[in-house]
């Protein structure tokens, strides 16, 4: 496979130009194109592997871990009919790659363009389902959309393949390209215009649902993106039906197709994955608790230590410690959330339900109600050593850490109510002097 103008690419230069065509041969710059789109895809193939490792990863999981693994590989099925269809390489002497309809219309376009477009759709009727119409998220009623669009798109498929290779995509062995009519390229991209229109119509009603789940900003960029390229290569593709004799427009084509579905992918997993990899404890304690505040406790399950967490306290069996700033939790009414001086300040337990992590079933405790004794030693020391080093100094510190005090529920109604308003730590003054 060459890349320099050799006899045979100056006999597919002379042949265009008895036809009237100009046409740029293919160079080093293809080259360059397939290079570059190659590493971007080897990497992703690692991110993948990665995404699939830790798929039980919470905010991974709640991406679909597996649609978004079949959709990057549906991309590369995509390139490979790209670097076909766009004149990239030579096609002449290779079975394969003569196959036009095989590569063009199988690979390129079903399992391609089609396949990716419907699995981003499936992500999102799913997030309808579970937050718009309250159903779960499996069975027939979730798939059958994708079934059904799998069909249509494999009838399309097989009407092409019937179909006279000069309706629908030719090799034309004189200038070494596929060659398509402009009427089956405005069928192609009418069918991915109605895709990506559902898509964007789906998305449109799930604008609203629960913060922990709501992808409006990344779906909007996403479709901003995709109508953009669209629009485009529609534009390109039936106002100039033998681009591909254009290096400059061949490669703007095959680049923002691949650039675009790339922004598109990590978009969408960007964000957790980068966090499971750099920042992983802190993200899901801080998503965890997004999704309690929202509300969705009774829903999801995420009760048995995940990821690292567990690791925290292994001997305590779904309970982990965050050592963060005191939180009150929404719904509790009559604990505190949080320990003095930045100690323990929430403690939640995970575990997991099912396929996906369905919503509402947090449970958040006070971290008194588990360990009150090692809190409450925690909280003496601290003000102990505070005390003691502003008497050193000469300085009548109060209460250092300027906490109000949070009073257990039976403390009003208590006969030692007025002592402990005067020390709500009870800490003996005996021992410090001493």
């Amino acid at each position: 496979m060459s890349f320099s103008l050799t006899e045979t690419e100056q006999n597919r230069i002379d042949n265009a130009a008895l036809l009237g065509y100009h046409l740029d041969a293919i160079d080093h710059k293809d080259l360059i194109l397939i290079t570059t789109l190659s590493v971007i895809y080897s990497l992703n193939l690692l991110s993948v592997i990665f995404m699939l490792y830790n798929r039980h990863y919470p905010p991974i999981k709640s991406k679909s871990p597996i649609l978004m693994a079949f959709a990057q590989l549906s991309c590369v099925f995509w390139f490979i009919g790209d670097i076909q269809i766009n004149s990239h390489v030579h096609l002449a002497n290779n079975a394969i790659l003569t196959n036009c309809k095989g590569i063009g219309i199988w690979v390129r376009v079903l399992l391609g363009v089609c396949t990716v477009s419907s699995l981003i759709a499936l992500r999102s009727y799913g997030l309808y389902r579970v937050f718009r119409q309250n159903r779960p998220y499996r069975g027939w009623g979730l798939y059958m959309p994708f079934f059904i669009y799998c069909v249509c798109t494999l009838v399309y498929g097989i009407i092409a393949q019937v179909l006279s290779p000069s309706v629908t995509v030719e090799y034309i062995q004189s200038l070494d390209i596929c060659y398509c009519p402009t009427p089956f390229r405005a069928a192609l991209y009418g069918y991915i215009w109605v895709t990506w229109m559902i898509v964007a119509l789906v998305n449109w009603k799930i604008r609203n649902i629960k913060s922990s789940f709501n992808e409006s900003r990344e779906m909007a960029f996403s479709c901003f993106v995709v109508f953009a390229i669209l629009t485009f290569s529609t534009a390109l593709h039936l106002s100039k039906p033998t681009y591909v004799f254009s290096q400059k427009f061949r490669i703007l084509s095959t680049a923002m197709d691949h650039i675009g579905t790339n922004l598109v992918w990590w978009a969408i997993m960007g964000v957790p994955l980068g966090n499971c990899l750099f920042n992983r404890r802190r993200y899901l304690d801080k998503w965890a608790v997004k999704l309690r505040e929202d509300g969705l406790q009774n829903e999801y399950d995420l009760s048995d230590t995940l990821c690292e967490l567990q690791r925290s306290f292994e001997s305590q069996d779904d309970v982990f410690f965050a050592n963060d700033r005191m939180i009150m939790m929404p719904g509790m009414r009559g604990t505190t959330m949080g320990a003095v001086g930045g100690g323990v300040s929430r403690m939640m337990s995970i575990k997991k339900h099912g396929s996906m992590f369905a919503p509402n079933r947090i449970s958040v405790r006070a971290p008194s109600a588990v360990f009150p004794r090692r809190i409450h030693q925690q909280q003496q020391q601290q003000m102990i050593e505070a005390r003691v080093g502003g008497e050193r100094l000469g300085v009548d510190l109060g209460d250092p850490f300027d906490i109000p005090p949070s009073l257990p529920a039976t403390a009003v109604n208590s006969p030692q109510f007025e002592e402990y308003l005067n020390d709500p730590f009870n800490i003996p003054r005996k021992s410090i002097q001493s």
